[in-house]
């Protein structure tokens, strides 16, 4: 048992895909270093996942945009602002930091604050502030998670634990199950459906989500097929897109959308059966509450950014075997010109043969 290392930074500024691929290693490290004091630097939309961790002690937030817009406001208000954000980081005193951002400013600050051990990815040569790097040129072949874990190996610690992980309050189950109670009316399963899938993708969101008609039509052929209880998850981004589908069903489906926290719908979530969503973190967070999950990939690569570990026997991925995908690789996609057809090309007999052969299993 190694004992040398006490207090760990761990820095993910991205989604929360992302943020939840890198629990595996919260959980490595507190199994190596028991006394440990963890630290954790991410966005202000993936904190709340950390904050129910009883394996974080520290959660500390970073918003780019905020921090852009206080300096277009005041370039001296904002620089005072960082150094005390930075402050706040030294405080702890931390011994060891593992920067997940692929970007050298995180790094460099690291180094500013005085941590003696930066491990790191040196993406683009930019970990010239790591004092420990791995070369990559983006996360291709095989998944985000086995590039965190050898990361883990490479800092001479053996990981065991590898499966995404969030703790859901017992305030949150709570909150759950006094909305479900409410709204159940079959007795059959309960099946999660989310025609979005967050917004870590900006305004080209839509280039990885499965028509709408045929999440429609699916949830339709379930209420209709085995009496189940639909539920339509959606942010408040997404109303649009969900009340669309929903207006295009001929049955009512259970609707939350825009009207939950993130540890709320992840509470919503655990309570189904199985949920059907496009790529994207509430995919990966219903598989880390633990449902079932049948998901539809398009342009980006199931092997690399799919629920994990790949169980087909819990997580069912479709996908089209096209010559053209994936085509997101190394954090870049080119403009499609075959009409989406990764996706579009899914039918609806298919993801319901996926959806109903995992409930038999189950």
């Amino acid at each position: 048992m190694k004992v040398n290392v006490k207090k760990v930074i761990i820095i993910n500024p991205f989604g929360i895909g992302d943020v939840l691929f890198s629990t595996p290693v919260i959980e490595n490290v507190k199994l190596s270093y028991l006394d440990s004091f963890i630290g954790y630097l991410c966005n202000i939309r993936t904190a709340p996942i950390f904050y129910s961790n009883p394996n974080v002690n520290k959660v500390f937030i970073y918003e780019k945009d905020d921090w852009r817009k206080l300096w277009k406001e005041s370039k001296l208000k904002c620089i005072n602002n960082f150094i005390k954000f930075l402050l706040e980081i030294k405080k702890c005193r931390f011994d060891l930091a593992i920067d997940l951002s692929l970007g050298r400013h995180y790094s460099f600050f690291l180094w500013l604050l005085g941590i003696k051990k930066r491990y790191g990815f040196n993406y683009k040569n930019r970990g010239l502030f790591l004092t420990h790097k791995i070369d990559i040129e983006g996360y291709q072949n095989k998944h985000v998670i086995e590039f965190y874990l050898d990361l883990l190996r490479f800092m001479n610690l053996n990981p065991v634990e590898v499966k995404p992980k969030v703790y859901i309050r017992d305030a949150e189950k709570l909150w759950a199950d006094d909305f479900l109670k409410n709204k159940i009316v079959a007795k059959g399963y309960l099946i999660g459906i989310v025609p979005g899938g967050g917004v870590s993708w900006g305004t080209a969101v839509d280039i990885r989500r499965w028509p709408r008609d045929k999440f429609s039509r699916l949830a339709d052929r379930l209420i209709e097929q085995l009496d189940v209880n639909v539920i339509i998850f959606g942010d408040s981004k997404e109303a649009g897109l969900c009340d669309e589908v929903i207006s295009m069903m001929e049955n009512e489906p259970i609707r939350i959308v825009g009207e939950t926290s993130l540890m709320q719908f992840a509470a919503l979530l655990s309570e189904c059966d199985l949920v059907v969503a496009n790529d994207g973190g509430p995919l990966h967070l219903s598989a880390a509450a633990g449902a079932k999950t049948v998901s539809l990939f398009g342009p980006v690569d199931e092997k690399v950014y799919g629920p994990y570990p790949a169980d087909p026997m819990v997580h069912r991925i479709i996908k089209k075997n096209l010559p053209c995908r994936p085509c997101y690789s190394k954090f870049r996609m080119p403009p499609c010109r075959n009409n989406k057809e990764c996706l579009n090309g899914i039918g609806v007999e298919e993801v319901l043969d996926a959806v109903l052969e995992l409930l038999r299993k189950g």
